[in-house]
């Protein structure tokens, strides 16, 4: 018999669930008096599909940026951009307990709108304080100078949220999503060429042991350093960013240009999957204070934090050490439930190379539990459950629970789907490939919500 404990604790997430958010800054912008007439309402139609719990946090800041370039920049122009900027973003509760922030320092790009950070629901931890301080930037925007809204969130002190850039790569998890699970794109892991690697390298062992110990501090399963590397997937040959080196650290981490933003969600790992003691917690923080007061972005960054956080620690992981990786024989940075399950060969850079179908198979097999059948421009994308304790597939990368996994799911069939559209395929367009996504999500939801329903059913009968 289920308790009772469980079945509040289900309503209850249940009851959080805030959707219809996507009508709110509506009304304001079909409401501007300028541009072409049928404009404004045309635009406002459209920015309701920017605010769905599947939409990309970015293209909220761009519509913002279309209503001031095509209705003007009148004074109601001006109120609805900004509002549609400030507005709360839908979220899926069975999915995730964090918002998605755009990560994108380029938006929005007109100034009237730059500095301006969104509202959340109100469930979300920390939730009161970024709120406020919403309210407060909407009159007195801060300085966003070469800084995107998730910047801006970090330097207040708010990183429980998923980072999404504007091309959808992501998320970057920072925080607790729900059920400990999150969409996370996990690369495979290169060769071992040097202590770092090999710390990321390393196969799992079937008794976790520490990764970086030395004196009172002990990192646990991670090694807490960082590189300062040009040409990242998506990033210009000639453009440096700062990520986290170790694989289990930076899984769903985006690489960054800010180096706050990577010692803090490395700080952040040492709590959330590193088994950390509180020695290897308290020096991670005083480093990343160092850092943020030495204002530099570059090598000299990354050497001044590596040898703050090592500094008479030994780098050199045990042999045993594990990362992210369930599977014993393949050492591989993506979680994986089959025991004989052969490692990925890494065929492209791009953490997020499943996104476009181009990332090899990683052996496993099970039952498909997808259950949406839509096929325009691609065919729906297989949920594969294999048992285990992340039973749930999609495209090599493992999920905890079903929700998360039917979203990437959906994502990954919406990027096929574009992908034929800007390829040729006259009979598909870009925004069918939208529609698509959400009917997609929506599928997601219900499948969900039925297994809850059903659930209490059972209690009920008990």
């Amino acid at each position: 018999m289920y308790s009772q404990a469980i079945l509040v604790s289900l309503l209850a997430a249940v009851a959080q669930a805030r959707f219809g958010r996507e009508q709110e800054p509506i009304p304001a912008i079909s409401a501007v008096q300028g541009g072409d007439p049928g404009e404004a309402p045309t635009i406002a139609g459209a920015a309701i599909s920017d605010l769905l719990a599947a939409a990309n946090p970015c293209n909220k800041l761009k519509r913002g940026d279309q209503i001031l370039a095509e209705l003007g920049t009148g004074a109601d122009s001006i109120a609805a951009a900004k509002g549609m900027v400030q507005a709360e973003q839908n979220v899926n509760p069975f999915a995730f307990s964090n918002p998605a922030i755009c990560t994108d320092p380029s938006l929005p790009a007109n100034p009237i709108l730059r500095g301006i950070i969104p509202l959340i629901d109100p469930a979300f931890d920390g939730a009161d304080a970024v709120n406020t301080l919403s309210a407060d930037t909407l009159a007195n925007p801060l300085n966003a100078d070469g800084k995107s809204i998730a910047d801006l969130l970090t330097e207040n002190g708010f990183t429980n949220f998923r980072g999404i850039a504007s091309d959808g790569s992501g998320p970057a998890v920072s925080g607790t999503p729900a059920s400990q699970t999150t969409a996370a794109d996990a690369a495979p892991a290169p060769a071992a060429s040097n202590v770092d690697d090999a710390a990321q390298s390393a196969p799992a062992a079937a008794q976790p042991t520490s990764a970086v110990t030395g004196g009172d501090i002990d990192f646990g399963l991670c090694v807490p350093t960082m590189d300062f590397v040009a040409g990242r997937p998506g990033r210009a040959a000639d453009e440096f960013t700062f990520l986290p080196t170790d694989e289990l650290t930076k899984q769903g981490q985006q690489e960054a240009l800010n180096p706050n933003i990577i010692t803090n969600r490395i700080c952040d790992q040492l709590t959330n999957v590193c088994q950390s003691n509180q020695a290897a917690k308290d020096r991670c923080r005083d480093c990343q204070s160092q850092i943020q007061a030495l204002g530099t972005r570059d090598q000299t960054t990354a050497d001044a934090w590596n040898d703050c956080v090592l500094n008479g620690v030994d780098a050199a992981p045990d042999t045993a050490a594990p990362v992210a990786n369930d599977n014993a024989a393949a050492p591989t940075a993506v979680a994986d439930d089959t025991a004989a399950a052969p490692a990925p060969v890494n065929t492209g850079a791009a953490s997020g190379a499943d996104d476009n179908n181009n990332a090899p198979s990683t052996g496993n097999t099970g039952s498909d539990v997808q259950t949406f059948t839509g096929s325009v421009g691609a065919p729906p994308v297989p949920v594969e459950n294999v048992g285990g304790a992340r039973p749930f597939v999609v495209n090599g990368d493992s999920f905890v629970n079903f929700a998360a996994a039917c979203q990437r799911a959906c994502d990954v069939q919406k990027n096929q789907c574009a992908n034929a559209a800007n390829g040729g395929n006259r009979a598909v367009k870009v925004s069918d490939c939208e529609t698509q996504q959400q009917d997609c999500t929506d599928n997601c939801q219900s499948t969900v919500a039925k297994r809850e329903s059903r659930f209490i059913r059972v209690y009920r009968r008990a």
